[in-house]
């Protein structure tokens, strides 16, 4: 009886210590939530991605940008954080107006750019703060998991810009091919490489005030390419004539993805010159070659092969 009662004594202080080390994390858990408390007990997974976010470590709380209030009576939930001045999720026509109450300059030159000029139309899924940034884990821009990141840019911009869905609709009429003839460019290759001073998207269209390459303030219209190339990181002192600034930027690029065109108001002037119809010139042109290509390698392929048949035969006969 006494070995059994001494089992019996040391199992339940093996379970007493494991209650109070899950306790003793549990309340880490609860404390570390702190001033986001109510938020979390419903926000669990949100509240948890927002500690990785830069704000969160700047001391800023789920009511600076959802409002109401984090004070709480109770250990469970506190209904003072949906009143007041609480506004929940932002629609992405007010997330940027969120953001410039303490991101003033961005939000400003942002409103220069193409993208809140779509907003401004009616087209929601432009792109907004969040698109680019993160919405809960927004990292700073040195981080390597940020989505704004150098390295990273190229993979955030394509998130839309090879979307069909997106890029195709009537009112963008936008290649879906940007990120694939960028892959082609020596500027990704080396990026790749690991190579740091290397141009990805933000570098030559801007990071907030990003407009069309048919806008003449645009940095990438064709007249300021020598000042967007020549930047101090970039190429500085180059000499940039005509011939250049009208080249092709992305590496094997195609006037047209193929798919069919509804706006030609967007078009520059070398677009035009190859439009033909619904469908540009210069894609047909190129599938052309390829099956020319094809059928001159299969004609002297079947020429050889009943070359080698003929002799083949004659040699029988002898």
């Amino acid at each position: 009886m006494l070995f059994i009662g001494m089992n019996l004594c040391s199992l339940l202080r093996k379970r007493c210590v494991l209650i109070l080390i899950i306790s003793f994390f549990v309340l880490i858990t609860i404390v570390s939530a702190d001033d986001d408390l109510p938020c979390y007990h419903c926000h669990t997974k949100v509240v948890n991605e927002f500690r990785n976010n830069i704000h969160y470590h700047k001391g800023f709380t789920c009511t600076d940008c959802h409002g109401g209030s984090t004070q709480s009576n109770t250990t469970s939930i506190s209904i003072g954080v949906m009143s007041g001045d609480f506004i929940g999720g932002p629609t992405r026509n007010n997330i940027t107006n969120t953001c410039s109450n303490c991101h003033v300059q961005e939000a400003t030159d942002y409103k220069q750019s193409i993208h809140w000029e779509e907003i401004e139309k009616g087209h929601p899924e432009a792109a907004t703060c969040t698109d680019c940034h993160g919405i809960h884990e927004i990292r700073a821009i040195n981080d390597p998991k940020s989505l704004s990141n150098h390295q990273n840019s190229p993979t955030t911009c394509a998130k839309c810009h090879s979307n069909p869905e997106i890029m195709s609709a009537w009112y963008y009429g936008i290649k879906t091919d940007r990120f694939d003839t960028y892959k082609e460019s020596f500027h990704w290759k080396a990026l790749k490489s690991g190579y740091v001073v290397v141009a990805t998207c933000a570098d030559c269209h801007n990071n907030h005030d990003t407009k069309s390459h048919t806008d003449p303030t645009s940095s990438t219209y064709p007249d300021n390419l020598p000042q967007t190339c020549g930047k101090a990181n970039c190429h500085p002192g180059t000499k940039f004539d005509a011939k250049i600034a009208a080249g092709l930027i992305h590496d094997k690029e195609s006037l047209h993805t193929g798919r069919l065109v509804f706006n030609k108001t967007g078009m520059d002037v070398q677009m035009k010159s190859y439009y033909l119809g619904p469908f540009d010139l210069a894609y047909w042109i190129a599938i052309f070659f390829k099956i020319l290509t094809a059928g001159v390698i299969g004609l002297f392929a079947g020429m050889v092969i009943l070359d080698f048949l003929s002799r083949l035969r004659i040699y029988r006969r002898w």
